[in-house]
């Protein structure tokens, strides 16, 4: 087309009144072509028949092309011109498409020029001309030098991107507050996920998400930043209905006018490790108060019956009385017989602390059991004490140690006897659903409600003038933990106590004895397909939801925290693992690390109810196989288990 209107000009045979039309054409043309080079945008014309190209000395000279060294004659030179990234976009083909599709649309390259100088390029068709049979002959296109349009666009993305690489290195939120606290703006990094609608907050008063000493705490700060143009930082905890509370950091900074910056960090991890730190202090210092305490106790205790027995040795050997010499031999035994019950309970303790001490689960018939121990400790009661037996009247057989679950009604029984002056002692059972219930019940002393929970703690004693060494309940509930079952106790002073032990059970019948004694193992541990899940839960209501849903197809156990979860690990060797992430004494990140070290293969599925994708990261850091946030459905945890086991 430019090279159309350079001939108007150069070739005239006509008259001179249409040369003076012609000069206003050209007059105007060459207007319409100034402002077009003003703008860098030159015209350019292709051949649709001879697919040739017009670019003439104008064309080159607008887009700044002749600087640099850049000159093409025709399609091929042009793609030759062309970035090698860019290439594609202005292949023949494609240009050949749009020209027969009559498209319009814009093309956008990079140029090289001689010494490696970037020319933008943004091309337009803008008509086609069409010959007597309709179809196009020529089209009419317009190239724009762009190359300041997409640096500037080019600079306003990496700021862009710089900026949202610090928001996403720094905080996990940055909140913009006017003086009056509300919410002007929210940026979070990319995986984030806020615990509110960020869009929802966006004009909102802070005073209806934070508690009035949080959002005070906020104002002050916001408001003397503004005032005096200083830092400040400040560290607050927030409450959402359905979620644990979280604890965050913000650092607030003056932004522009009335506007301040809240860079906002989860310091739930820190405040976490602060608890266990202090809690792990208290129980050191509570571990070296029960060492002195046990030691003093094993002093009293080795001495009192030692003491009995060297003194008595020597009296015999000085005493001719026959009778005489039968009563101190008698108290000879006793004390004997004391020193090495505690010999064994420490032997016991030491044995389940370091998980040698093994479980030998075989076949029990209960009823039988309890015969046993009635006929065993009716001869040790006191005159004024009765011993009943209540519940079981047909045989009733169930897998247990019954070895172990002797020590432990033999300690509840002799307790019993020992706190009982007068009145009864009951042994009884009781089936409760998927447990068999044996407790022990007396009319002794009672225990005092604020000394319940101590009680199974190991080496606690409630009265220091009765022999013991305060292991005994501690290695019973070790026992029971080992079992698969549960302890629990009542007490009332002057009522007297009861201590319960829940085993779980399933019916055996006599008939199928002989079938299950096919599936004992050489050590004479069942053997079932059942696959075992332990479940590491410290809230006791999700716990149950997860027992209700599972405990058809699997053998269920229970873990409260991370220290437990290794331990019972170590203990029950599970097939699959499901770890809560965020409990007490230790998170489950740490125990998957401590149980990756040990078994690198065993499926672990974390579960967490966290708002944060960081958390997730860094379960499967850990070492866990998948992750499952809460809430969940029941087909989502079946079928993450059914890929593991």
């Amino acid at each position: 087309m430019q090279q159309n209107l350079d001939n108007i000009s150069d070739n005239n045979p006509l008259g001179s009144g249409k040369s003076e039309e012609i000069g206003d054409l050209e007059l105007k043309l060459h207007k319409v072509t100034s402002v077009l080079a003003a703008h860098q945008i030159a015209l350019w014309e292709y051949d649709i028949k001879t697919k040739e190209c017009t670019f003439n000395e104008k064309y080159f000279h607008i887009l700044g092309l002749d600087k640099v060294g850049i000159r093409y004659k025709n399609l091929e030179e042009f793609c030759e011109c062309v970035h090698p990234d860019d290439r594609h976009l202005v292949s023949l083909d494609r240009f050949y498409e749009k020209v027969n599709n009559q498209e319009k649309s814009m093309l956008r390259v990079r140029c090289i020029g001689s010494k490696g100088e970037i020319i933008w390029l943004e091309d337009h068709f803008l008509d086609v001309q069409r010959g007597h049979d309709g179809l196009p002959e020529k089209l009419f296109c317009y190239a724009v030098n762009v190359t300041e349009q997409c640096e500037r666009e080019e600079k306003i993305r990496q700021l862009e991107e710089r900026n949202w690489k610090i928001i996403e290195a720094l905080p996990e939120f940055i909140f913009i507050f006017d003086d009056n606290f509300f919410f002007q703006d929210i940026l979070m990094a990319s995986n984030t996920v806020l615990l509110h609608n960020a869009a929802e907050l966006i004009g909102t008063d802070g005073r209806l998400v934070y508690s009035p000493e949080v959002s005070d705490l906020f104002v002050r700060n916001i408001r003397q930043c503004l005032k005096d143009g200083q830092l400040k930082e400040i560290e607050y905890p927030l409450d959402v209905p359905g979620h644990e509370r979280r604890y965050f950091q913000a650092r607030i900074a003056p932004f522009e006018g009335n506007k301040a910056l809240a860079l906002i960090h989860d310091i739930g991890d820190r405040v976490q490790r602060s608890n266990e730190l202090i809690e792990a202090k208290q129980r050191a210092e509570e571990a070296d108060r029960m060492k002195s305490v046990f030691l003093a106790n094993m002093s009293h205790e080795i001495r009192t019956p030692l003491n009995a027995i060297v003194g008595f040795s020597e009296i015999i050997a000085l005493t001719e009385s026959e009778e005489e010499k039968s009563e101190y031999l008698g108290i000879i035994q006793k004390n004997s017989n004391l020193l090495l019950q505690l010999i064994n309970d420490i032997l016991d303790l030491s044995r389940i602390e370091s998980g040698k001490s093994e479980m030998n689960i075989q076949l029990t018939e209960m009823r039988a059991l309890i015969v046993e121990m009635e006929k065993i400790h009716r001869l040790k009661m006191k005159s004024n004490v009765r011993l009943h037996v209540e519940g079981l009247k047909e045989d009733l057989w169930i897998l247990t140690d019954r070895n172990r679950l002797t020590q432990v009604l033999f300690n509840f029984l002799s307790n019993a006897i020992k706190n009982t002056e007068e009145g009864n002692i009951t042994l009884g059972t009781e089936l409760q659903d998927e447990y068999l219930k044996i407790y022990v019940s007396d009319t002794g002393c009672g225990i005092p409600k604020e000394k319940l929970p101590l009680i199974f703690n190991r080496f606690e004693k409630l009265n220091d003038f009765v022999q013991g060494t305060g292991l005994g309940l501690s290695i019973c509930q070790s026992i029971v933990e080992r079992l698969g079952g549960k302890m629990d106790v009542e007490s009332e002073v002057g009522v007297g106590s009861t201590f319960m032990v829940y085993l779980p059970y399933q019916q055996v019948t006599q008939s199928v004895h002989g079938e299950l004694i096919e599936k004992l193992d050489d050590k004479g541990q069942i053997s079932s397909k059942r696959k075992k899940i332990l479940i590491v839960e410290d809230t006791e209501s999700n716990y149950l939801q997860i027992n209700v849903l599972l405990k058809k197809d699997y053998t269920i156990s229970w873990a409260v925290n991370g220290e437990e979860a290794v331990n019972s690990f170590l203990r029950e060797q599970p097939d699959l693992i499901l770890m809560d992430i965020r409990m007490p004494i230790m998170n489950g990140v740490q125990a998957t690390e401590k149980i990756r070290t040990i078994a690198p293969n065993l499926p672990i599925i974390a579960v967490t109810a966290n708002a944060f994708f960081i958390e997730q990261q860094q379960a499967l850091a850990a070492g866990c196989n998948d992750v499952i946030s809460k809430p969940y459905t029941f087909e989502k945890l079946s079928e993450t288990i059914s890929k593991y086991i």
